[in-house]
């Protein structure tokens, strides 16, 4: 029983690699692509509470990423979804800089993150302060915000290492724009993407 088990994880496993191998071709294809993210590093079985998540992402990920300010765009309430909380919880030299537009999650926000730098408007036109605030890990769960971010790394003003898109409609959309970027695809987690780079 247990062989059969272990040959179900490791076949499971098998596809998830041969999924991520999958060209984005067209959204169902993506979302195949997708299934195979979700399944990478255990994630399937010990990403599924918060606490496996972020584990699985500070030994596969974060460990490439050198402590800095993190920036996370329409954060909501601050606490559901966001890695702002656990970052700071680290204290290993993260600064976490928030925004969120909407009046209702904002207060929330900042009363369950009182220590945490909020803003109460859309980061979409990005002037000197949040460029030279230089940020090492960016994450957005506006399509607006996405866009203007992608926008600005084209351009070449900024270059974070981490960044987190939600794509709750699995479009390819981010995919393609930030792999021309230089950006590869590490995991997925509850319609988050996210994906490293060097910083160059």
């Amino acid at each position: 029983m247990l062989e059969n088990l272990s040959m179900r994880l490791s076949f499971r496993l098998l596809r998830g690699w041969i999924y991520r191998q999958y060209p984005p071709l067209s959204r169902g294809m993506y979302r195949v692509k997708l299934a195979g993210y979700e399944r990478r590093w255990g994630l399937e079985r010990n990403g599924f509470t918060k606490e496996g998540f972020f584990q699985i992402l500070r030994k596969q990920v974060l460990v490439k990423v050198k402590s800095g300010v993190f920036f996370e765009l329409v954060c909501g309430d601050g606490r559901v979804g966001c890695m702002g909380p656990w970052l700071e919880s680290l204290q290993v030299g993260w600064k976490v800089i928030a925004w969120e537009h909407r009046p209702y999650p904002l207060a929330e926000l900042r009363k369950n993150r009182p220590k945490t730098e909020t803003h109460g408007n859309r980061l979409t036109n990005w002037m000197e302060p949040q460029k030279k605030a230089n940020p090492v890990g960016i994450t957005s769960r506006g399509c607006r915000e996405t866009s203007a971010l992608c926008r600005e790394i084209r351009k070449g003003h900024l270059r974070p290492s981490l960044l987190g898109i939600w794509n709750p409609s699995r479009r390819p959309i981010w995919y393609q724009r930030l792999r021309k970027e230089g950006y590869r695809l590490e995991l997925v987690w509850y319609n988050m993407e996210f994906y490293w780079s060097e910083r160059g």
